[in-house]
């Protein structure tokens, strides 16, 4: 990583909430399409299990 991009690391860090989404949601919508490639099972069950307890 980048000093650059450590640097909007600490200052997204530092967003209040309501910031943090909006440019989360810009982040991504530029970054959009974006093939990271098949997912392992592994992967989606940690993240089926992540999204689970965090809903409970």
């Amino acid at each position: 990583m980048t000093h650059q991009t450590a640097a909007l690391l600490d200052a997204f860090a530092s967003l209040p909430v309501e910031e943090k989404r909006a440019f989360a949601d810009e982040i991504l919508r530029r970054a959009l399409p974006f093939d990271s490639g098949p997912l392992a099972d592994e992967e989606i069950e940690a993240a089926s299990a992540a999204l689970f307890e965090s809903l409970d």
